[in-house]
């Protein structure tokens, strides 16, 4: 399987990076919703905000990096 994108379907840069960013926003928001089921102020609560917030920092990144790959036509 060719890494660049063809006309006749995309490459396995592309599907890695579709994949990759449903993998992570199924992570964001899974962790904002199992927050809900710990008490205000306790680690776990504390920990899974700090990884929504991780995680939607990197979704954030990855999709300036799939503009980037878009427009240089990768």
């Amino acid at each position: 399987m060719n890494w660049k994108n063809t006309t006749d379907r995309y490459g396995s840069l592309s599907i890695a990076m579709h994949w990759t960013m449903l993998l992570l926003l199924v992570g964001v928001y899974a962790c904002i919703e199992l927050r809900e089921f710990y008490p205000r102020g306790s680690e776990l609560r504390d920990a899974l905000k700090q990884w929504h917030f991780m995680l939607g920092l990197s979704v954030f990144l990855l999709v300036w990096l799939r503009l980037a790959l878009r427009f240089i036509g990768t």
